[in-house]
């Protein structure tokens, strides 16, 4: 029965400790109004202050109205507080450029989070085991990591799940057992959507393969979260580094591609950015590279640049004005310490010396190239920041570019462009921390000393 399932899942997971408040998020649908129906019997014993929250996402006219409606009698009745909010979610996703469905779910947990955080309590959502399965199935149609495969967490946060082991029969045989009307979005029941196309085409015929095909997606549901909380364990200290620094490339180039997998995807959720799988695997082939960018959902973009990676805005890629410290540095062989905690190591080596640590790190070639000078060509060298009226004549690109050219091309953030390290060499700049060096100082066949630069 769906009571034992959800007592079950209370407990095991310790959902609702007593004397909680509970923000109930209220569609007027089966499971939902089941959910808060099974709440309102704890009531007493648990001592819960319940709210009740709609939203109303203004996609439907009459039909949504009429949901809200119904809402507001159905918590009158339970004797629950209820809140209703419109949101106009056509108009918003179109101003994001995302779907309806992301935008709408972002503008419905954003709403339930503020009503969390005013009434200081817990958000309870019905998302049943079916759900659960669909999601899986959804993920896996489109490219999935073991992320994808976890299904729908019965606890996230402040985020409590009591119906995610109940099947969607089973909430609909609660509501006929207790006299339970709800509503029906209509939406649910076309093939318009994906989610629907699985719960109405694709799951039927996998059930004639097997019937309780929902249990064994739970089944693979649990070993993939198990496997990912490994993983993600290993991986979030090297996130905290990246996140508390900006600037930690060599920490996900270092790791096997499963560990990078997951440190990617750990950062982008940090960072309020949802990755799909594809999007993972383009990051990673750009760490490989030590090149390249991708372009992320919500208007994002992540950029691999000299030994360094970023996640930013695209907006943000737009000029700004760049605020640089005044730093100067005579150079010299060895470590030189910079602001903002940057170290840059220089190294001379004959060009044998060079050509054999280039074999022995074929790996990084493009990255080793970037930050090679001819030494020869070094004179009355300084290591300083950006200055305004800067030019440089990046190698191999045969013309002169303002830096602000050069790093939207790069897509380097602007936070961090009046902190790139650059070498000054007889008042012109030889090399530019994340760009690379200049056509005069390249490396050619006629190098006999190599100068490589490594900024930490």
């Amino acid at each position: 029965m769906l009571e034992d399932k959800c007592a079950l899942a209370i407990r095991k997971f310790n959902m609702l400790p007593p004397c909680t408040t509970v923000i109930v998020g209220l569609s007027g649908g089966a499971d939902s109004c089941a959910l808060l129906h099974f709440l309102c019997t704890l009531r007493d014993e648990l001592s819960l202050t319940l709210l009740a929250v709609h939203v109303n996402h203004m996609i439907r006219g009459e039909e949504a109205a009429r949901d809200a409606a119904f809402a507001a009698g159905f918590c009158e009745t339970l004797g629950v507080p209820f809140r209703l909010y419109q949101r106009d979610v056509p108009s918003i996703a179109a101003q994001r450029g995302i779907g309806l469905e992301q935008c709408g779910r972002e503008i419905r947990y954003g709403i339930l989070e503020d009503e969390a955080k005013k009434n200081g309590g817990r958000i309870a959502t019905a998302h049943t085991l079916s759900d659960s399965v669909e999601t899986v199935l959804f993920h896996l149609i489109r490219g999935s990591s073991v992320n994808g495969l976890k299904g729908i967490p019965p606890i996230r946060g402040n985020i409590i799940r009591p119906l995610i082991t109940c099947e969607r029969s089973e909430v609909e045989e609660y509501c006929a057992r207790h006299g339970i009307t709800y509503v029906t979005d209509s939406t649910n029941l076309t093939t318009d959507y994906a989610r629907n196309k699985i719960r109405l085409q694709i799951l039927p015929l996998m059930r004639e393969l097997n019937p309780s095909v929902n249990d064994a997606i739970r089944r693979l549901s649990e070993s993939a979260a198990e496997d990912d909380e490994f993983i993600c364990g290993y991986s979030d200290a090297a996130a905290h580094a990246y996140l508390s620094t900006g600037w930690a490339g060599k920490v996900f180039s270092s790791k096997r591609p499963v560990m990078s997998r997951a440190l990617i995807r750990i950062c982008a959720e940090r960072l309020h950015i949802v990755p799909e799988q594809k999007h993972v695997a383009a990051m990673c082939d750009a760490i490989g590279r030590g090149e390249g960018s991708v372009n992320l959902p919500g208007g994002s973009i992540f950029s691999v640049h000299s030994d360094g990676i970023s996640f930013s805005k695209k907006q943000e890629l737009a000029d700004q004005p760049v605020t640089c410290q005044d730093w100067k540095e005579a150079f010299r062989q060895g470590q030189i310490m910079a602001p903002f905690g940057l170290k840059i190591n220089n190294l001379i080596m004959d060009i044998n010396n060079y050509n054999d640590y280039l074999s022995q790190n074929s790996e990084k070639a493009k990255i080793i190239f970037k930050n090679s000078l001819d030494y020869d060509t070094i004179s009355e060298a300084v290591f300083r920041f950006r200055r305004e009226g800067d030019r440089f004549s990046p190698s191999g690109r045969h013309c002169t570019k303002s830096l602000k050219k050069l790093f939207n091309e790069e897509k380097i953030p602007p936070g961090i462009r009046g902190q790139l390290p650059m070498l000054e060499s007889g008042g012109m700049l030889a090399w530019i921390s994340a760009v690379g060096v200049s056509e005069r100082c390249k490396v050619t066949e006629k190098t006999a000393r190599v100068l490589y630069i490594e900024v930490i």
